[in-house]
């Protein structure tokens, strides 16, 4: 009787474990199938894929919605193209390679440049400023600005009472942490059309040096404040203490070219590589 008691107990904990099992399996395929947004045919477009496509800047500013009705578009279109033996073609089959060169190319290029950092010094910034002042004169009216902004009217209200009571840098440290606080800049350089919308821009103008906006109401639930640091006419050449950031980022545009010209000479001179040009 007590074996009998215990093969039944036995059986009952094997049914068990396979109906857990069996749910284990539907639940996976479950999760599995919620995974996919669209499909066509053979080709899948997953939740994962979306994330990281949207997250690309190229992608940033589209809706979900419109890029998986573009994703099933283009998937249409190339499994169409394919039966039509397109990738076939001796013209696709050149641009195909020449592109994976390109993208071959441009991503070994990334991967040298991070590992040979390209420093830039102060010393470097001035000469090259100094050597080159007439590149770097304004074509459009420029503003030395600090900007801020917030989703709360409120708190918008109290870091300009801050900022009057104190300093902008002041009051930039006490709202820093600051949940409503959207996006702020430090000393920024603007052209004039960088400045919107168009009755931000009049407000700026108005202002006098050091002199701290109004808050205004950019954008539903966005409200902006500006400080005026000082502000630079068309066809100025602005002090390098104000675009010193520009400087350095062409001069490491430069200097990344140098490199790299060196870098491909080096290569050829050490692997013996055999370069012809052909005249016609």
């Amino acid at each position: 009787m007590n074996l009998k008691k215990l093969l039944s107990k036995i059986l009952i904990s094997i049914a068990a474990v396979v109906c857990f099992l069996f749910l284990a399996a539907a639940c996976s395929k479950k999760e599995k199938s919620n995974s996919i947004v669209a499909k066509v045919n053979d080709s899948i477009l997953t939740e994962d894929d979306l994330n990281v496509a949207l997250s690309q800047e190229r992608n940033s500013g589209k809706y979900r919605e419109e890029y998986i009705q573009n994703w099933i578009e283009k998937e249409v279109l190339s499994q169409q193209a394919s039966k039509k033996g397109i990738q076939d073609d001796a013209q696709f089959k050149f641009i195909a390679d020449q592109n994976k060169k390109e993208l071959t190319v441009a991503m070994f290029i990334n991967k040298i440049l991070d590992e040979n950092n390209i420093e830039i010094t102060d010393d470097e910034i001035k000469s090259y400023f100094e050597s080159n002042k007439e590149d770097f004169r304004l074509t459009d009216n420029a503003y030395l600005l600090n900007r801020i902004y917030f989703n709360n009217f409120d708190k918008a209200v109290q870091f300009r009472n801050n900022v009057l009571n104190t300093d902008w840098n002041r009051a930039l440290n006490v709202f820093n942490s600051e949940q409503s606080l959207v996006e702020s800049s430090l000393q920024k350089l603007y052209f004039q059309y960088q400045i919107q919308p168009i009755t931000l821009l009049r407000i700026v103008n108005n202002l006098e040096d050091s002199e701290t906006s109004i808050i205004l109401e950019t954008e539903p639930m966005k409200y902006a404040i500006v400080q005026l640091i000082s502000k630079y006419d068309n066809n100025s050449i602005p002090p390098i203490e104000v675009i010193k950031e520009r400087v350095k980022e062409r001069l490491t545009i430069i200097k990344k070219k140098e490199f790299l010209k060196n870098y491909i000479d080096k290569l050829i001179a050490e692997h013996n590589t055999e370069v012809v040009r052909y005249s016609e």
